[in-house]
């Protein structure tokens, strides 16, 4: 559900005479606050996994995610990692589990896909330099999926892209 995240560009630049970013960052601390209590008082909320009992659950780790994406970087390259993370992510897990030989194949075709949509839709690069961060792109949110370490992959699959988008973006365009 990252991509739910997106409503904040349909937002006014001003709310109640607030700039969005920082009604935005208060939301952001009412989540990790809440994650914090929870977390700390042993709650289990239902959809999380048994694993995030003790840990910080990936709704928190999307959600600060989804803030770097939002507040730190050009709106085109995060609409891409947020919708990206969103469809594959879940792809990933379906894929793995129901059809182990198709993975990654399938979440990386599928990410490249949604990727140079996206990113042809909402910028006007050469298709040349859309294809070739596409391919960037996807090939980072899957590498970023498998690592199980510290931090989540809904955190990873948004901020590594993102970095890796903003980089090669600088040097190609």
């Amino acid at each position: 559900m990252s991509w739910i995240f997106l409503v904040y560009y349909l937002l006014p630049s001003t709310i109640a005479g607030y700039p969005k970013s920082v009604l935005f960052l208060l939301f952001v601390l009412f989540i990790l606050g809440f994650e914090a209590v929870r977390v700390w008082r042993g709650w289990h909320i239902f959809g999380l996994r048994d694993y995030e009992r003790t840990k910080i659950a990936a709704y928190a780790w999307a959600t600060m995610g989804a803030a770097i994406a939002l507040l730190l970087f050009p709106m085109h390259l995060a609409v891409t990692v947020l919708i990206g993370m969103g469809i594959v992510d879940p792809l990933c897990g379906e894929v793995r589990y129901h059809v182990p030989k198709l993975y990654p194949t399938v979440p990386l075709i599928a990410y490249f896909l949604i990727a140079l949509g996206i990113l042809n839709g909402l910028t006007d690069h050469p298709f040349w330099a859309v294809s070739m961060l596409a391919f960037l792109g996807s090939a980072t949110a899957i590498l970023a999926e498998y690592p199980k370490i510290i931090f989540d992959d809904d955190f990873l699959m948004v901020v590594v892209p993102l970095l890796v988008l903003r980089i090669a973006e600088m040097f190609l365009i």
